[in-house]
């Protein structure tokens, strides 16, 4: 099985187990010139004149995606922390969120500036989102996926009327339409906004603010309720809708259903909902307090029964890089929601997914080509093909470490992982034929590129 096109020469030659969604080639090349792959071949050969990089028995993977970043939910973070971070994890490619502080992304004056900034700081490369402004800001849609938005972002929970707004049942139904006429998909936060919020007046005049309380305002109904409204409305608008931060199995089983049916949905699990549960809560506090929020070990076990058997989409971090100062008050709800986690999300993941029987070929299938292929970005990147990017993330399974939240590149400064003890780890990232990362960051901020919707490039 060898993939080739013009492979006379070639600038960077990679040997060994090469994973493609088309097969595992066991020692087998990748060759890259400007950029691009131009080869992959089943044998390793003599490339001459090429650098050559041999990983031995590492597994040599399309450069990974992380389709839930959050550069600027904290200005402390930004574009150049969050994609440094990134390339220290073998994530070559992010979709930036929209809900920016002080400035969510819903105009394409806003876009435009974010573009800019893509430019200035990017160690790796960026897609955007967009958001929608509630109250009217479907007029701008269609101009703000001309002007770059790979994909769209709203929210049934009502978090901040500028940073993170609701968008209510009648508008929705506008929004999906609108967003259907672009061929983008639209990304959804489900939560039921009037019984988390009830709930959480309910235990704050209970005297209840303790860390496990935050799991108790927002039971497993806030989610799957949510998620089941969504689908009906999207599937009025023949809308293609993601659901970002599933956290509970009977939420995939929803969307699996629908799927069933034919309509264009999918859905996102993150490791928190994988590695940590409700039991966390009491000894990591608001460093596990997550929207929504992590659950019971039964659902725990649930989801990885679901990645067994091939059900899961996409995996992605949510990266959400608070400083712990918004992460240490003692009442559970004057915390922040949410964790860094680009850097660590493949490596917290992997060993894990692989000890647990998940394929390899699934494992990295949500991490990269069905991630590309979902957002309209499989034109450049997710897999290992000729005329692709050359972008790799090298994989070595049988490295076993302790992961040190002080060796991490977001400015966040901390882990909800510190201290695991992890077995396989990225030992290598190469973005566009260049090495990004081996060890240390190589890359410098303004090198990374905007990637754009497939349908901007026909």
């Amino acid at each position: 099985m060898a993939f080739s096109s013009d492979a006379e020469a070639c600038d960077l030659s990679v040997v060994g187990h090469v994973v493609t969604s088309r097969g595992l080639l066991l020692r087998g090349e990748v060759r890259i010139r400007d950029g691009k792959v131009v080869e992959v071949r089943p044998e390793a050969g003599d490339a001459s004149g090429a650098r050559r990089i041999d990983v031995g028995d590492a597994f040599v993977l399309p450069g990974l995606i992380d389709p839930h970043v959050h550069s600027l939910s904290d200005l402390s973070e930004g574009i150049a922390a969050a994609t440094r971070s990134a390339a220290a994890g073998g994530v070559t490619t992010i979709l930036e969120m929209p809900f920016d502080d002080g400035a969510p992304v819903w105009t394409v004056e806003r876009l435009e500036a974010k573009k800019a900034m893509v430019a200035e700081e990017a160690h790796v490369d960026v897609g955007l989102f967009a958001t929608v402004r509630p109250g009217g800001g479907v007029r701008d849609v269609a101009a703000l996926a001309e002007a770059g938005a790979v994909t769209f972002k709203v929210s049934t929970y009502h978090t901040h009327p500028d940073r993170f707004p609701r968008t209510p049942d009648d508008e929705l139904r506008e929004v999906f339409a609108a967003i259907a006429a672009t061929g983008r998909r639209v990304c959804v936060h489900a939560e039921n906004d009037e019984i988390v919020k009830r709930l959480v007046a309910e235990l704050q005049e209970a005297g209840r603010t303790d860390p496990r309380a935050h799991c108790e305002s927002r039971p497993p109904v806030t989610e799957t309720v949510a998620i089941a409204n969504v689908l009906e409305l999207a599937r009025e608008a023949a809308a293609q809708v993601h659901f970002c931060h599933m956290s509970l199995p009977h939420s995939i089983e929803l969307i699996r259903a629908y799927a069933a049916e034919g309509d264009p949905v999918s859905g996102e699990i993150c490791p928190h909902y994988l590695l940590l549960s409700e039991d966390d809560m009491e000894a990591m506090g608001p460093r596990a307090k997550i929207n929504p929020p992590v659950r019971s070990a039964p659902d725990v076990a649930g989801l990885w029964d679901l990645f067994r058997r091939g059900e899961i989409d996409v995996l992605s971090s949510d990266h959400a890089p608070w400083p712990l100062t918004k992460k240490d008050k003692p009442n559970i709800f004057d915390n922040a929601s949410g964790a860094p986690g680009v850097e660590t999300l493949f490596n917290v993941t992997a060993g894990e997914a692989l000890a647990r029987g998940v394929p390899l070929a699934d494992l990295v299938g949500v991490a990269t080509w069905k991630t590309a292929r979902l957002f309209g970005i499989a034109h450049r990147k997710g897999d290992l093909a000729p005329g692709l990017d050359g972008d790799i993330a090298v994989f070595d399974p049988s490295v076993e470490w302790t992961l040190d939240q002080a060796d991490l590149h977001s400015n966040a400064g901390w882990s909800p992982y510190h201290g695991r003890r992890l077995k396989g780890r990225v030992t290598m990232a190469i973005s566009r034929g260049e090495v990004v990362y081996d060890g240390a960051v190589r890359s410098q901020p303004g090198r990374g590129e905007l990637v754009r919707h497939e349908r901007d490039v026909r």
